[in-house]
């Protein structure tokens, strides 16, 4: 089963408690009907939607590395973000972890050239967001050898107090319970009972769960160490419990997740909200099975048929056979399309987005004036005014000036550039000969170009984005009658490769000259 949580957001300006509810009932409407269990929501009030500067929001970015759920679903695609490149930003760091963002409203979001632009900025993202991913790990390992603590919310069982952490007795002594119950024998649902008969509530005022005591049993921080980038700081979270008890908590903690794994997979479902039950209109999701031989085999499920089989009756497919076939279509319809027309649109649709950078302009104002700040003091220390009032001033100014530094940095990676034609052209060609055992290139392809998948027992209608609502009708094999679980074969060859056709060679075709500005990214 689908695991999701639900994100909503109203603004200041025209909106209420009632637009939340409203955006809560209509995305758990929506996941019901479509096979995703709400596990968490993630609510942001009177917040604006132009940054993404909202507490909630970043909370929900953060707890997505646990990889306790797989999807946000959001009312409109605008309540995650209004911004483009911020939205493009998030969601790259939400697939990384595994997570997609659905709309419950939307197919798709605006228009088919704004879908390709959505992707383009993703890769964009993730190349100029290196440099800064560089410099804030220097800046965090710096703070974790000196001690500091670096991160969001206070952990249960520990106070904050100067940026180090301290324990706060009577919350590590719940935590200690805890360890103990489990080594007792105490299921995590029993403790989660006691904790709530006992009135004890987490950090945020609220009742305890299976996933949040799960949490606190896996965390090492409460046996004092913190793993980061490969280096184990023993300096920053002070021991709750002994070594030898969250050792052996978690050692049985592994024996009891193997008993109840059975055959689970963590299969990535390529084609996931796009690919729609051609009987009854309902979402496909994906699910595994096992065969006769203890082979595991993955395929797609009409939703709608797996909660109540007399209201639906289409067969299961191959997981590997669908998307093969979806693949190689979005690849020949890639050829076919009108790129140079394409290309057009998106740099329209772009550089129209465009808006001056105002809090650039202030950061960069701020350190220019903290700049003559300094530079009077050198003076004043030449002159030989030098005591410890100027002392401390000049290391207070430094420590600001290093902040807005990264501050500048990351903005200025995130800060908006006009696109020209040669660089999206150039681009989307790298599409074209994408390596079929690339998951992620896949997926990307998939992703950018394919609006829906419409499935039947005999065929398959594949509605493309940029192709003014044509389809593609493709017949297809006898498929296997539910519950046969076997591998389907499908020719994989690849498209016709005209001679010379790489991204350089058919740009300089077109009459585009083949000096980058950006970087040939790997879709």
């Amino acid at each position: 089963m689908n695991k999701a949580v639900i994100y909503a957001r109203y603004s200041s300006d025209s909106q209420s408690e009632q637009s939340i509810e409203g955006q809560m009932r209509v995305c758990k409407e929506y996941a019901e009907k479509n096979g995703y269990i709400v596990v968490g929501e993630y609510i942001d009030r009177a917040m604006t939607g132009t940054n993404d500067k909202r507490p909630t929001f970043q909370q929900m970015i953060s707890d997505s590395k646990k990889h306790e759920w797989g999807f946000v679903l959001v009312y409109k695609f605008d309540r995650f973000s209004r911004s483009r490149y911020d939205s493009a930003i998030n969601k790259s760091i939400l697939k990384k972890n595994g997570v997609k963002v659905i709309s419950a409203t939307e197919q798709i979001s605006n228009t088919p050239e704004g879908i390709i632009l959505e992707g383009m900025l993703e890769s964009f993202a993730e190349y100029y967001s290196a440099e800064l991913s560089q410099k804030v790990k220097r800046g965090l390992k710096e703070s974790r050898i000196k001690g500091l603590f670096t991160g969001g919310h206070t952990p249960y069982g520990y106070d904050k107090v100067n940026q180090r952490l301290v324990i706060n007795e009577t919350e590590a002594n719940i935590i200690r319970q805890m360890f103990n119950d489990y080594l007792s024998g105490m299921r995590i649902k029993d403790i989660v009972v006691k904790l709530s008969n006992a009135g004890i509530k987490n950090k945020y005022g609220t009742e305890w769960n299976i996933n949040s005591i799960s949490r606190i049993l896996r965390n090492e921080n409460y046996k004092g160490i913190l793993t980061a980038d490969n280096t184990v700081y023993t300096n920053i979270y002070p021991q709750i419990v002994s070594e030898e008890i969250f050792d052996e908590v978690n050692a049985k903690l592994k024996v009891g997740k193997r008993t109840s794994a059975h055959y689970k997979t963590d299969t990535q479902y390529l084609l996931s909200g796009k690919l729609i039950c051609g009987k009854c209109g309902g979402l496909m999701t994906g699910d595994s099975g096992k065969g006769k031989l203890g082979k595991i085999y993955n395929y797609y499920k009409c939703f709608t048929k797996k909660r109540n089989k007399q209201k639906c009756d289409k067969k299961s497919i191959s997981k590997e056979y669908i998307e093969d076939i979806v693949f190689t279509a979005t690849q020949n319809f890639f050829m076919q399309i009108d790129l140079k027309t394409l290309v057009k649109k998106i740099t329209e649709i772009y550089n129209k987005s465009i808006e001056e950078n105002h809090e650039l302009k202030a950061l960069e104002k701020e350190l220019n004036d903290i700049n003559k700040k300094l530079k009077n003091l050198l003076s004043a220390i030449e002159n030989g005014i030098f005591n410890d009032t100027t002392n401390q001033r000049m290391k207070e100014l430094e420590i600001s000036k290093k902040e807005l530094e990264e501050k500048i940095a990351q903005t200025s990676a995130q800060s908006i550039q006009p696109f020209n034609e040669e660089q999206i052209y150039i681009y989307l060609l790298s599409f074209k000969d994408i390596d079929q055992n690339n998951t992620k290139a896949k997926q990307r392809l998939i992703d950018m170009f394919i609006n829906k998948v419409v499935l039947f027992d005999d065929h398959v209608d594949i509605y493309f984005n940029a192709s003014d609502d044509k389809k593609t009708h493709l017949k297809l094999k006898e498929m296997p009658e539910d519950g046969e679980l076997f591998e389907n074969k499908t020719n994989k060859k690849q498209p016709e490769d005209p001679k010379g056709s790489d991204c350089l060679h058919l740009a300089e075709r077109e009459g585009f000259e083949p000096s980058l500005r950006l970087p040939v990214l790997t879709p």
